[in-house]
């Protein structure tokens, strides 16, 4: 438990201090996380016991139709300012749907423009699956690497690497872009 307190607290810090980001959301499933969201005067959205996706849908529709959403995951213990600036930099041309994945394939932060372009869809092989929806929907969509946001905890080997003292710092960015009507 201290562990992800720990990390959820590091990723509402980096997504507060990134001067490209105008509100920071907390999607949070329980009484500690609305406490360490509030501790930090972040808005809230509670998870009811459904799953992220459904939650993010439901914080989703509270923005302006014409809004921006970056979603970042809780467990990303190398997450800069540099990594979330790079992905809103990259992503300034409507509509766009940016993916950084992981390393196992799912996706650590997910950029939408505007925001209902394409439904969430976190889980096992969601960058594919977000790339995949962006393409159905005819959008610019690209995927940016960053190693801040491609390793997450998802496993006790994700652990061991954190262990060794994986390095925290500025990266470079790479972009790849395809599909959609705007294409660069």
């Amino acid at each position: 438990h201290a562990l992800m307190r720990g990390l959820f607290l590091h990723v509402l810090d980096v997504c507060m201090a990134a001067e490209s980001i105008d509100e920071t959301l907390a999607i949070v499933g329980d009484d500690v996380g609305v406490a360490l969201a509030r501790q930090r005067s972040v808005a809230v959205v509670r998870d009811l016991g459904g799953d992220l996706n459904s939650a993010l849908r439901q914080a989703t529709a509270r923005l302006p139709r014409e809004s921006t959403s970056l979603v970042v995951v809780a467990d990303l213990p190398e997450v800069t300012v540099d990594d979330l600036e790079a992905v809103v930099s990259a992503g300034r041309q409507a509509p766009t749907v940016l993916v950084a994945p992981t390393h196992d394939g799912g996706t650590g932060a997910l950029l939408r423009w505007p925001a209902r372009i394409i439904a969430p869809s976190f889980g096992p092989g969601s960058a594919a699956t977000h790339l995949g929806a962006a393409q159905a929907a005819g959008v610019r969509a690209g995927v940016i690497v960053r190693p801040g946001l491609a390793h997450d905890v998802d496993r006790p080997a994700d652990l061991d690497r954190l262990a060794k003292g994986a390095a925290v710092g500025p990266r470079a960015a790479s972009v790849r872009w395809s599909g959609g009507a705007n294409r660069n």
